[in-house]
This record gives structure tokens, C-alpha cells and sequence, in this order.
């Protein structure tokens, strides 16, 4: 079975390859670690990953500011393409990195289930491991289907 990084990076393989506009993607927690990331081998993860989070949290407190609602997405345009961050669950970011043809509603779609996607793996990875409860003894006291005690019981 696949670990936590293993399926994260599958998801972002996947957004990747979802769309040929997208160049790179990464998911970052919000205290600007690297979780999983499908950018250049030439790419410090680690300025991303801060950055990505600072961004993020610049972001927040201004929507508050505002009075606008929950922070859902902020992205940047340069000349040659889009970087965008979107809300991954409480804990993280999706950032993808869009070249200059992007179709930003199709990649606002693609982001937003992406980012739920990894919201569901993320909380099942997380999520408190009950165990089941032990098996209980069956209660002879009665028939199984008549409710007759044991000296009622018919051989």
C-alpha cells in the first residue's frame, strides 16, 4: 500500500498530466513544508514551499480584512504564465505553475478537485485508527428466534 507522499505525488502526476497547460505543481502545509511536488528537478522546494505558505497566509488575512469570506484561491499572472494557490483542506496548499495559454475557469475546475481529492487523503491518513470492538458472546439465556429459555428449548 502506497504511503501518504507516494499518493500525493500520484494526485499531482495526475493534475499534470490532466492538463497541458500546467507545467508544475506542488503541495505545501500550511507552516511552508514540502508534502509532495511534481516541479523541475531545478526548483528549490524549499523557497516554494515557504513562499507558497507566506502567500497564502497574506492571503487569508487580507480576505478578512475585507470581509469577503474564506480564502479559497489567489493567484499571480506573469508574462509567461500563471501561478496559482488554492486551499487544500486545512492543512495545506495546492500550487500549480500554468504556462501563458491557460484556460483559467478549466483550471479553477481541475484545482478545485484536485484539492478535495487531496483533502480526502490527507484526512483518512490523519484520522484517529479505531479499532474495532471485540466480538461479544452470544447470550444463551434465550432461544435465538423465540425468546424461550434453555429448559424450554425443544431437542
Amino acid at each position: 500500500m502506497p504511503g501518504l507522499k507516494d499518493e500525493l505525488q500520484e494526485v499531482l502526476t495526475h493534475l499534470n498530466r490532466s492538463a497541458p497547460e500546467i507545467k508544475s505543481s506542488a503541495f505545501v502545509s500550511l507552516d511552508g513544508l514540502m508534502l509532495a511536488s511534481a516541479l523541475p528537478s531545478s526548483t528549490d522546494e524549499d523557497a516554494i514551499a515557504a513562499m507558497s505558505a507566506t502567500v497564502l497566509g497574506l492571503g487569508e488575512r487580507t480576505t478578512k480584512e475585507f470581509a469577503v469570506g474564506e480564502l479559497e484561491q489567489v493567484y499571480f499572472k506573469g508574462g509567461g504564465g500563471y501561478i496559482i494557490l488554492q486551499a487544500a483542506g486545512d492543512d495545506g496548499v495546492l500550487v500549480a505553475v500554468t504556462d501563458e495559454s491557460a484556460k483559467l475557469g478549466i483550471l479553477f475546475l481541475l484545482l478545485s478537485r484536485t484539492a478535495e481529492e487531496i483533502r480526502i487523503i490527507v484526512n483518512r491518513a490523519i484520522a484517529p485508527k479505531v479499532p474495532s470492538p471485540p466480538p461479544q458472546p452470544e447470550d444463551r439465556s434465550s432461544g435465538p428466534a423465540t425468546g424461550q429459555s434453555p429448559s424450554q428449548w425443544s431437542p
